[in-house]
């Protein structure tokens, strides 16, 4: 459709003569919103410069109950650097007074700025005000803040609770602020910060506030949006029909106001933008045009497979689960963001059969930036060995994605059980919120662990892709034979690792869908069977053990990623001390010939035999002690036969 400027520049001056500058205006009410553009229906909030001044500040906050009061105009008042992050003073955009904390060097949307709290101010159990203001003119045109708190629980393990979030457009300031805040009651440690849900660009803070309870802090005074209405007095009038003919032939330079002034939403403000203006001024429509539904390429994406080998990956999908972080994982890889998948499991993993055509797929189809393979197979890794090993193997690599695969390495045991969701717990926890995978595989005499492993992944609502259910059914229908599949009992050969990859890769495909995709996702507070072992470490004898001596056990160089080896050569006792609530130990197990230890802790002994049925000479693992509250542990281990340790799991 054409624009004549004319006709538009002689409407607008008969617009302004006309009636006294008549104003017409679209109601800002939320209560009588529609899906219309020019309702307040799509509100979002953004800061403009604070107005108050220091005598202002000094009445309003003299009048209430503060615990600390940062302007930033005198120094950091013990605000630090969260992981990579650096803080510095700034001039250049203070909210208001002299400075503000410049937050920059960030390599995660996790970095950012801390502040540890005085608990014997802020006490656990009880309820207070926290506010702080926030901006950023490095990111994207709208980027979201948190203001979390990061403590520790009675049973020692790290929590990161949301205060507060809020969205803001580039170059404008946003309040994060919660007056109703309880500290949890078990809380020490605690460190109130400021992050990003995503990105790693730098930003600002200033006017950081902590208050007694219902506490209502003043910040950035709010704009509305409300498309057409440029300059956001609430209505759309004749001043914003004069500002989108400057803003098209000498551009605006305030952010809020270009999406104000983008009506019709295509990323551009134009002619077309000033015509529906015109037209709703002059009564000629009701209501903005709907904006394009967002493209989503997956949405459109033809199978080229037969319908017998769609339907045999369908039947893989033994849960869809919780797509959100997948989804965002891989739509942050596509517009360039660096991506890390990593795999835990046992030979199958280690084999490279399956995990080196999928990544292959994910690099090729999503990766626009840097891509990372972890690849942490190990030849008789169970849930029990996996998670003994997964804070150096998994975690240290800040993984985006996570395959875990064990199912034909464990058994109905609980601990089996609570390990494995130890495993999802431990990943799904990391700062970085990665996407967690359960993938089932199977023997050829159909041995897995399903049950128990889907169990734990739909508490987790976590996807699970099940090779024992995809395989299962094309056998029956002689659709595939096991040699298609099986290079021996348990193992996929390199065609049976490319059906796996590509059931994977099918699962991703439907995952990304819009149908499919969910809106987001939070780690449940409910287990399964329980996965209280899930801040296991494998524990360095030098740096985690106090006063560790060997004994009679002779230290080598470990089995693959397992990084040390103690062995009995006597009747010395391994002993040592350490604090933390258990001992998983792992060692070297086969069918005969193997020794065994007492391990005991605290005065209560737990026999840990070598002689395992179904092993080879690989790596086992077992609880050697557990009590529910962290605390001291006086260890000591004595053998009777030969037996190595591969790993000591601290359980902090």
């Amino acid at each position: 459709m054409s624009f004549n400027f004319k006709r538009y520049l002689a409407s607008l001056t008969a617009l302004v003569l006309s009636a006294g500058m008549m104003s017409f205006s679209v109601s800002a009410d939320e209560d009588t919103a529609t899906d219309t553009e020019t309702t307040a229906s799509d509100t979002e909030t953004t800061g403009t410069d604070g107005e108050s001044t220091d005598a202002e500040k000094s009445d309003s906050e003299s009048e209430k109950e503060f615990f600390f009061v940062d302007h930033f105009d005198d120094g950091n008042h013990s605000w630090t650097g969260r992981g990579g992050a650096k803080l510095a003073l700034s001039d250049e955009k203070p909210f208001d007074g002299i400075n503000c904390l410049y937050v920059s060097g960030r390599t995660a949307a996790w970095n950012g700025a801390q502040k540890e709290l005085d608990l014997t101010l802020f006490e656990p159990g009880k309820t207070y005000s926290f506010s702080c203001n926030a901006m950023q003119t490095a990111g994207g045109a709208e980027e979201t803040f948190y203001m979390k708190l990061q403590y520790t629980d009675a049973a020692g393990q790290t929590n990161y609770d949301g205060i507060a979030e809020a969205t803001t457009m580039k170059g404008e300031w946003v309040q994060l602020a919660n007056a109703e805040y309880t500290i949890p009651a078990d809380a020490t440690a605690a460190y109130l910060y400021v992050e990003t849900a995503d990105g790693t660009f730098d930003f600002y803070v200033d006017n950081a506030f902590g208050a007694g309870e219902a506490t209502q802090i003043a910040g950035p005074k709010q704009k509305k949006l409300m498309y057409g209405d440029i300059n956001y007095d609430g209505a759309i009038n004749i001043p914003d029909l004069c500002l989108i003919k400057s803003a098209i032939t000498d551009g605006l330079e305030d952010e809020a106001q270009k999406k104000a002034a983008d009506v019709n939403r295509d990323k551009a403000i134009d002619a077309t933008d000033a015509m529906l203006i015109f037209q709703w001024l002059n009564a000629e429509i009701e209501e903005f045009p709907q904006p394009p539904k967002p493209d989503n390429e997956w949405d459109d994406y033809q199978e080229t497979a037969s319908a017998e080998w769609i339907d045999f990956y369908k039947s893989s999908i033994c849960s869809m689960g919780n797509t959100a972080r997948l989804a965002a994982k891989l739509d942050a890889a596509s517009q360039g963001e660096d991506l890390t998948l990593a795999y835990l499991g046992g030979s199958i993993t280690e084999g490279k059969n399956y995990s080196s055509p999928f990544s292959q797929y994910i690099k090729d189809n999503f990766c626009k930036g840097k891509f990372t393979e972890v690849n942490a197979g190990l030849s008789g890794t169970s849930s029990v060995v996996g998670l003994v090993r997964s804070e150096k193997d998994i975690c240290s690599k800040n993984p985006d994605i996570v395959v875990i695969e064990f199912s034909v390495n464990d058994h109905e045991d609980i601990m089996y059980k609570k390990c494995f969701e130890a495993c999802i717990k431990k990943f799904l926890s990391l700062p970085n919120d990665p996407a967690v995978i359960t993938l089932i595989t199977t023997s050829k005499g159909g041995y897995n662990s399903q049950e128990q492993m889907l169990a734990s992944s739909k508490n987790f609502d976590i996807p699970v892709i099940s090779m024992h259910d995809a395989l299962q059914g094309a056998f029956k229908r002689g659709f595939l034979k096991q040699s298609d599949y099986f290079t021996d009992e348990y193992h996929p050969h390199k065609s049976g690792g490319q059906l796996v990859a590509d059931c994977m890769a099918y699962y991703v495909r439907q995952a990304m869908r819009t149908e499919n995709r969910s809106e987001s996702y939070t780690i449940p507070s409910t287990s399964k069977y329980g996965s209280e072992y899930y801040t296991c470490i494998n524990a360095d004898p030098t740096k985690d053990l106090q006063n560790f001596n060997a004994g009679s056990f002779q230290r080598g160089n470990g089995y693959n990623s397992l990084p040390y080896s103690y062995t009995s050569s006597g009747g010395a006792p391994m002993t040592f001390k350490a604090n933390g609530k258990g001992l998983i130990i792992v060692f070297k197990a086969n069918s005969s010939g193997m020794g065994s230890v007492n391990v005991t802790v605290n005065g209560k002994t737990t026999k840990v035999n070598g002689n395992k049925q179904y092993t080879w000479g690989g790596p086992d693992a077992e609880l050697g002690y557990y009590q529910d509250t962290a605390g001291d542990l006086d260890v000591s281990i004595s053998a009777s036969g030969s037996f190595t340790i591969w790993g000591l799991g601290l359980v902090k």
